[in-house]
Formats: structure tokens, sequence, C-alpha cells
């Protein structure tokens, strides 16, 4: 039964994960195994110092732990459920033998757990380095999602003859663009790495290493269902090794509550049915202790602090505000975004146009993995407002495409030493056509038409930026000068108090394209341009 309800799980957090793109509707929760995560709402509340409204899902696995026990690392984890079939198709002929420090690797988790809520109460947010939602959502994003897209797009291809012939148009052409990520291969190292350690323990994560897992383990002994043995038990030791989490000890008639995960694998396979789980209160009664020592838990939760407190004193410093660094429309302020922002990579995932990549060090070591817009990659698509939707600590605001749109995210700025137009004197409209906004408009300078930007006008989509025909670097980039970054209230009032207009207009420069560049006669006039005859074919000699 369990491995039916780790499957479902694991499916309905892959069919979540994939919904979660362009024409995603307002009320389909697509990040919804990330709201019920009791450690990535924690702490995203302790660094915001405010209530999150999404995280308050997490709620409903904190209660249902209380009442049933550690069930959520059992059933309903989706890293859980990947673990275990990797170790199925890997490791199950494997014998491994029990490690000698085992004792001392049970405390990591509790120490990696204080040490997350440390940091968090400081303001940096470093949770998405350990927590279980979060990893694998950005391998997802990262590598999986892109394999598939890979895969399905070479079928189309080998396909494509047979539909064809079969005069079906649509799947003839069908074609999926294709997702490129920055850090594909360390997010694909930190998951393989986590399934190699099931090499030597079975769930070797899961029992030494989780932070979500300590966290629900200092309540779960609270819960109604505990491990009961009878006197049948005849000490054969099946359940001991049967158990995913080693909660069953040499003495198989006690248990440690902390680590079970109320499985029932060793009440199936007991040959004397001598194991049962009865519900039964715990007030007053049985509670395991977490194996972590006073000194521990001081030293944790004092290096997560002094981290906090250094985090912001990297070498990076100096490079924050000096970096090009545009933030998703929607996007909190800075300090805000830093401390709110889980990392987990969903945005990227729904981009439309994939322009959305992790941040190194543009802003830090607080800004790791958060997500800026790379704008000569892609532009950011101006029907679309799903990274919003999606963000499950709105470090990103949810907003209507009106308000998205005035949601400035910088301005373009031209380089006039890289412009075909302005240093080489050449024909190119590019910018000025792409533009949605008219935000790029000729006017006469030193007599010849130049391209200009109207701020004003301007909201930092990119279009201008992509399309740049320059090699290399573009000769227009956006940066964030004048985005609108707000907590709360409306973009569209704060673009009108701005004196910003965002519609389409067809602008102001019609002008004629000349030869020599795009030249103005006197008085700012253009000057009429004659037809040049083409000479016709020559005539032999003695023809008229």
């Amino acid at each position: 039964m369990k491995k039916y309800i780790q499957g479902f799980s694991l499916l309905l957090f892959s069919l979540f994960f994939f919904l979660a793109a362009y024409g995603l509707p307002d009320g389909l929760p697509a990040d919804i195994y990330l709201r019920t995560d009791p450690l990535l709402g924690l702490t995203a509340i302790l660094a915001s110092r405010e209530v999150i409204l999404r995280t308050l899902w997490s709620l409903v696995v904190l209660g249902t732990t209380l009442l049933i026990g550690r069930f959520f690392c059992g059933y309903v984890c989706p890293l859980g459920a990947c673990i275990d079939l990797f170790d199925f198709l890997l490791f199950r002929k494997r014998r491994r033998a029990e490690l000698k420090s085992e004792a001392g690797l049970r405390e990591v988790k509790y120490l990696a757990l204080f040490f997350l809520v440390g940091a968090s109460i400081t303001g940096l947010s470093l949770v998405f380095l350990a927590d279980p939602l979060a990893l694998l959502t950005r391998f997802y994003t990262f590598v999986l999602y892109p394999l598939v897209i890979t895969v399905v797009n070479l079928l189309l291809d080998l396909l494509r003859p047979v539909f064809q012939s079969l005069g079906w148009v649509g799947l003839s052409h069908l074609h999926y663009p294709q997702p490129v990520f920055y850090m594909s291969i360390v997010t694909l190292l930190v998951f393989g790495g986590i399934i190699f350690l099931n090499r030597f323990v079975r769930r070797f994560w899961c029992r030494y290493l989780c932070p979500l897992g300590a966290l629900l383990s200092l309540i779960s002994p609270l819960g109604l269902f505990k491990r009961r043995v009878n006197q049948e038990c005849n000490e054969c030791l099946i359940c001991q090794k049967t158990c995913l989490m080693g909660a069953v000890g040499k003495d198989p008639t006690k248990t440690r509550s902390s680590e079970c995960i109320q499985c029932r694998n060793c009440s199936e396979i007991c040959p004397r049915k001598a194991i049962s789980f009865p519900a039964a209160l715990s007030a007053g009664g049985e509670y395991s202790p977490a194996s972590l020592s006073r000194r521990g838990f001081f030293f944790s939760f004092a290096g997560g602090l002094t981290l906090g407190a250094l985090g912001s004193r990297t070498p990076f410093l100096s490079l924050q505000g000096k970096q090009k660094l545009i933030r998703p429309p929607g996007a909190l302020p800075e300090g805000d975004f830093l401390t709110t922002c889980i990392r987990c990579g969903e945005c990227m995932k729904s981009c439309l146009t994939n322009t959305l990549q992790p941040c190194l060090w543009e802003s830090g070591l607080t800004g790791l993995w958060t997500p800026r817009l790379d704008l000569r990659l892609a532009a950011c698509e101006q029907n679309c407002n799903v990274c919003g939707k999606v963000c499950p600590t709105q470090a990103i605001r949810s907003l209507s495409l009106d308000e998205k749109t005035h949601a400035k995210i910088g301005t373009a700025v031209l380089r006039k030493e890289m412009c075909l137009v302005w240093a080489q004197n050449k024909l190119c409209l590019i910018c000025d056509e792409i533009c949605p906004y008219n935000a790029i408009v000729f006017r006469p300078v030193e007599g010849y038409r130049r391209p200009v930007v109207v701020a004003s006008r301007c909201n930092g989509c990119g279009f201008c930026e992509q399309r740049c025909p320059v090699k290399g670097e573009s000769a227009i980039v956006v940066v964030p000068d004048g985005e609108i970054r707000l907590k709360e209230g409306s973009y569209i009032r704060e673009a009108k108090r701005l004196q910003l207009e965002f519609k389409p207009d067809p602008g102001d420069d019609k002008f004629i394209l000349q030869e020599s560049g795009f030249e103005v006669g006197e008085k700012g006039k253009e000057e009429k341009i004659l037809p040049i005859e083409k000479p016709g074919p020559q005539k032999p000699k003695g023809f008229l």
C-alpha cells in the first residue's frame, strides 16, 4: 500500500510541476507541495519577519504529523519516493552493513535544521541548500525538464514523416522550445550524490541529513500511532533489517519513535505477527527524544546566527548594485526578495521564454540561485504572468497582466559605440520595430536620424536586447535603472505617479532610408530621393 501511495504522490508532484507553465489557471496551486513544506514556510517567515499566507498550508502537514506521526517522509515526500525508486533499481542486491558512527550521523540533520533556523533569524535564507522539496524541484527544473523536452522533440522528428503522410498538419510542425539553464551540472551532481549515498545505507539522506525530517521528528513522537511489539516476538530481527530508517535497534521490542515514518514494513514482514500500530495518546507516556546534544544545538544555532551576520559582508558585497541584475516583474524590493525567495526554481521552469536563469554571485552570497532575467538569451513575454502564480512564498508577487505590464523591471540603454546606426551609419530598424511600446524612436541628430530610448515608455521587457543583430554583447541593453519594485500596492498607480506610459503606439519615426544612412534634409525635413534608373542590358556594337 505504501508503494502505491508513494507512486501516486510522486506522480502528482510531477503533474503539478509540468502544469506550472504559460496558461496556468489562477485557481490551480501548481506549487502546492512547496506550500505545504513546514521547513520552507518556517524559514521564510523567520527571514522575512512577517506571515506569508501561502506558507500557512504547511500547518496541514504539521497537524497531521501531530495526529498520525511522521507519515510525510514515508508516504508523501517526492524526494523520498525517488530515493526508494533508485535504491530499488541500483542497490537492491547490495549488502549494506550497519555504519559504526550511526549515533553521530543521526545528529547531523538536527545540526542542519538549527543552523538553517539560526541563519534565517538574521535574514539569511539558506534553506534551499538542504530542503528536500526545493532540491527536487530544482532537479526537475534544471535537469529533468530540459531532458524531457529533448526526448519529446527527438520523437517528434522521428515521427514527422509519418505525420506528414497522414496529413496531420499540426503534429507535422509541432516543436517545443528547448529550455537551457545555468548550473544544471551542479544540480545534477547534488541529486546524484543524494542517490549515491544509498550505496552505504538505505535512505541515507532521510536518516542522517534531511532537515525537514529532523523538524518533523521533533513532534512525530506525540502522534497517536506507535509501534508496539507483543510477547509473540522471538527476536528474529527481520524487522530491524527491513526498517528503512533504522528505527528498530538491537532490541526489536523498542523503537526510536522520532525516526519511525509509519511505513508499517515491519508489521507486514513479521512472521509471528507480533508488531502492531495501535492508536494511543502520548501525554505523559513514551516520548523518544531527538539525537542531539545541548552542545550540538548551541554550536549549530550559533553558527547559523554567525553566518547570517557575516553573509552580507562577503568579498562579493562590493559587486552588489554594480551588476546588470534584472529581477522578474513583480519581485519584491531586493532585501525582501532575498530573504523570502527559497530558490526552488519553480519560476524559472514556468518562464515561457526561458529568460529566467539562476544567479551565481551577481547579488553576493545571499543571492545565490535566485532568479534573474538574461535578456540577451530571451525577452520577457508581456502576455505571461505565471512566475508570480507559482511562487510559493510570493517573493514574486502574483499580478494581473495589466499590473505586470506596469511592473517596470529596467530601462533600455543604447551603446552608441556598438550600435550599427550610430557607429557605422548602417540601416537597422530592429530595436524600433520589435519594441511593443514604441519606446525606441528615431530623432534628428547632426543631420541624421538616430535611435533613442524614451525612458518613460520602456518597461524593460528586453525584446530590443535579445533581437539586436550585433554579435556578442548587445548594442542596446536593459539596466535596472528606473525599476519599480513594490512590497504592496498597485504598479499601475505607481507608474502613473511616475508619469510612465506603456501603450502600443505607431510612433513618430517615419523617415526615408538612404544608402548613406538615415540622412535628414535641411530644417529637419527628409530629402526626397529620386529613383535611380537601372541601366538596361548592353547591346552589341552596331545596334541602336
